[in-house]
C-alpha cells in the first residue's frame, strides 16, 4: 500500500478568510455609530430650528404688541396692561404662551416692560421688550 500523502491545509486562505470576517464586523460597527450619531444630529439641529422659530414669532409679537401699546394715551394704557393677551396665531404655536406687562416710571422715565413666556425645554427666563413712552414736546424741531 501506498502511503497517502497528506496534502497541506491552506493556512493562508483559512486567516485570510478569518481577516476579511473581522474587517466587515468592524466597518459594520463603524458605519452604525456614524448613522445614529448623524441621526442624533439632524434631531437636535430640527429641535434647534424649531426653537430659534419660536423665539422669533414671540420677539415678534412683543414687538407688535408694544408698538400697539406706546401709541395709546396713559388712561387706555392702563387699561390695555391689564387686558394683555397674546394673538390666536401665536397661541396656536406656542404651547401655553402668556403675555404680561407692566408700566414702570423712574427717573429714566415713562416705559412700558412686555414679557412673553412659554413652555420650552430648560425653563429659560422669559422674553422681554422694553419700549419707551417720551412724548415728544411741541417745541422739538
Amino acid at each position: 500500500m501506498k502511503a497517502f500523502m497528506h496534502r497541506p491545509i491552506n493556512t493562508t486562505r483559512n486567516v485570510r478568510s478569518g481577516l476579511a470576517m473581522t474587517e466587515l464586523v468592524v466597518a459594520a460597527g463603524l458605519l452604525i455609530t456614524a448613522l445614529s450619531l448623524l441621526a442624533t444630529l439632524s434631531f437636535r439641529s430640527g429641535k434647534l430650528w424649531q426653537d430659534s422659530q419660536h423665539y422669533k414669532l414671540a420677539a415678534d409679537e412683543l414687538t407688535n404688541q408694544l408698538e400697539r401699546l406706546t401709541l395709546l394715551d396713559e388712561a387706555t394704557l392702563d387699561e390695555a396692561l391689564g387686558n394683555l393677551d397674546v394673538t390666536p396665531a401665536i397661541k396656536a404655536t406656542l404651547s401655553d404662551a402668556k403675555l404680561s406687562g407692566s408700566k414702570i416710571v423712574d427717573e429714566f422715565g415713562p416705559r412700558i416692560v412686555l414679557e412673553i413666556n412659554w413652555d420650552r425645554a430648560g425653563k429659560p427666563e422669559p422674553l422681554r421688550l422694553v419700549g419707551w413712552l417720551n412724548k415728544l414736546s411741541e417745541e422739538a424741531p
